[in-house]
This record gives C-alpha cells, sequence and structure tokens, in this order.
C-alpha cells in the first residue's frame, strides 16, 4: 500500500473541501452505541491546568520576543517562528488534551472538533521541530562562524522561516492527523473504529520524529561541546553557569528525543498506559518548557517581560560570564552573543 497517496483522502484539506465531513473509508463512526465514556479526572486537571500556567508563562515570553529591539536578529526571528508552533501545541497537548480527558470524550462525540484539534496539533509539533533544529544551526553559525551563516543573513533568513511554516503547515493541511483517546489519555493516528491499522500508517511523522531524536542530540550535543570548549575570564562563576546551561539543554534533548521516539513506537506497537502518559507528559514539556528557560536564563527577554509588567522598574542583571547557550531553544542568553 501506498502509505503516502491516501494522506490526502485523510488530510484536513480534505475535509475543509468536503464541506467539513470527514472521509468515510477511514474516519466513519459505526451506528452502534460506543462504550462507555472513560473519564480521567487526576490526569485531565493536570493536563489542563500546567497547560494554563505554560500558556501564560510563553505568552508573556512570547510579546517580549516580538517587541525586543533584537528581533532584527535571525535568531529572534526564528525563536518567534518557533514560539507560533509552541503556542498551538500547548493548547493541544495540554489544555484540549487536558479537557477531552476530564470529560472521558471520545472520537466520535466530537469527530469534526477532534479531527481538526488533532490536525493541529501534530502540524504544530512537526513546526517545532524543525524550527528547533534551524534554530540550533543558527546557533553553530554564531558559535563557529561556519560559511553557512550567510544563508541566515539579511532577507535570507525568511527562506528558512518560509520552509519552517511551509513544513509545519504540510503536517497540518496535508497528512494525517492525530485522533485523541480518552482510554489512553493521549493522540493516535489511528482513531480506532476498528478499521485496517495498515491505513494510518503515517509516513511523515516517521521521518519526523526520526529526524528530531538523531537531529536535536547531535545538534545540542555539538553545540555542547563548543560551550564547553570556551574559556571563561571567572573560573568559578563560569562553571556555575556552565552547569546551569548544560543541564537545561541535556533537559531539552531528553524531552525531545523520548517524546519523538515514544510516539512513533506507541502510534504501532501495543505500549503499557504509563509509557504513553509519559510520552504525552514529554510532548507537554517538550514544547512549553522553553519558556521556563527565557525566564531563567535570557537576559534580554528577563528584563522585556519585567519592563512589560512593571514599566518602571529599573532591573539590575549580574554579570554572566560571555559564552552563547548550548541549549537550541533558548539562545541569544546575552545581548553581546547575538
Amino acid at each position: 500500500m501506498d502509505y503516502i497517496s491516501n494522506d490526502f483522502q485523510m488530510s484536513l484539506t480534505y475535509f475543509l473541501w468536503n464541506g467539513l465531513e470527514v472521509n468515510p473509508d477511514y474516519y466513519q463512526c459505526p451506528t452502534e452505541p460506543k462504550s462507555a465514556e472513560i473519564r480521567r479526572e487526576l490526569w485531565g486537571a493536570y493536563f489542563f491546568w500546567s497547560g494554563i500556567l505554560i500558556l501564560t508563562l510563553y505568552l508573556t515570553c512570547f510579546i517580549a520576543i516580538a517587541s525586543h529591539e533584537l528581533m532584527k536578529t535571525p535568531a529572534y526571528k526564528a525563536m518567534f517562528v518557533l514560539g507560533i508552533f509552541d503556542l498551538l501545541s500547548v493548547c493541544i497537548d495540554s489544555i484540549a488534551t487536558g479537557i477531552l480527558g476530564f470529560a472521558g470524550v471520545s472520537y466520535c462525540d466530537f469527530p469534526r472538533l477532534i479531527f481538526i484539534l488533532g490536525a493541529i496539533g501534530y502540524g504544530s509539533w512537526m513546526g517545532c521541530c524543525i524550527t528547533s533544529l534551524n534554530l540550533a544551526v543558527i546557533r553553530i553559525c554564531d558559535v563557529c562562524d561556519l560559511k553557512i551563516h550567510k544563508l541566515f543573513e539579511g532577507f535570507r533568513i525568511y527562506f528558512s522561516l518560509f520552509f519552517c511554516c511551509s513544513y509545519g503547515f504540510y503536517g497540518i493541511f496535508l497528512t494525517k492527523p492525530l485522533i485523541f483517546s480518552s482510554a489512553y489519555m493521549s493522540w493516535f493516528f489511528d482513531p480506532g473504529l476498528g478499521k485496517d491499522p495498515s491505513l494510518y500508517i503515517n509516513v511523515a511523522q516517521i521521518f519526523n520524529n526520526f529526524s528530531m531524536a538523531i537531529g536535536t542530540v547531535t545538534l545540542n550535543g555539538y553545540l555542547a561541546y563548543l560551550f564547553i570548549k570556551k574559556p571563561g575570564s571567572n573560573s568559578n562563576e563560569f562553571s556555575k553557569y556552565k552547569i546551569n546551561v548544560l543541564l537545561q539543554a541535556f533537559l531539552f534533548c531528553i524531552f525531545h528525543f523520548i517524546c519523538a521516539l515514544m510516539y512513533t513506537y506507541m502510534q504501532y506497537v501495543a505500549a503499557p498506559e504509563v509509557l504513553i502518559l509519559v510520552a504525552q507528559v514529554t510532548w507537554q514539556w517538550g514544547t512549553g518548557s522553553i519558556c521556563i528557560v527565557y525566564l531563567t536564563l535570557n537576559r534580554s527577554i528577563q528584563k522585556a517581560v519585567l519592563h512589560m509588567i512593571i514599566p518602571k522598574i529599573n532591573i539590575k542583571v549580574s554579570q554572566i560570564p560571555n559564552v552563547p547557550s548550548s541549549d537550541s531553544r533558548a539562545l541569544g542568553m546575552q545581548n553581546n552573543v547575538i
């Protein structure tokens, strides 16, 4: 079977062109009475309220990024695009997941709504992946002054960002969507309607997630290597700062690596419930925890956020060694590095 050719027939674009009706060959709900709902009040409350917290913090950082003078730099432009995909993803992997799980909603209760949410959720994850990797390359170019840095200078940065957006929009509009399962408190390509599971194999997801797993470890690892090599003027202060940043980079790699592999594994192999929940949590924090890094490690965004909340505040930031971040998503930690 050609797993790619039927993507359009199962995509959000087909759904929109078909008068907001799902393709009955793949997503038609049975006429028999549905099974009893499975409500996950505890997990639903966790995902919803943690999602609201993440969304609030990230929106604050996003506004600070958008209004910052460093938006002129390639790194901050990429951070802005990444923020759009991350915010969309948090709305699905946290808030929508929490509401649906708490209420015990299944696909056949609201097939159109869940179909749309699943398409947005999966496409935003793809957009997060490609933009994060693009951002890591920009940071490597900043540190190493590679020849390819010219690809991100001036107006040329918009070509790479356009590619990132196109890749994310492809995931939203032109491939199979994720469908929520209240039984597992997670999202699957197979809606569980009793049809052949091979119909729902998503080649784009397999390619994207394995590329993400390999790319995030490789690029972040190389950035960490460059970061460790760079000498500091104050050895004690530099060592403490280095450990802090490398720990954050390690945690982001773990979130992305685990989410990419586990989410792919659980789509095609019967996985235990605990593994599925871990995969969902890593999706949530893989796209949402960047705001924590912004607020704890990025001095420029810290000051912008504080000025936004308290306009008249006089901010004094302690000096930090002049070193670039090893975290491809946190970047721009010092004004003189961007």
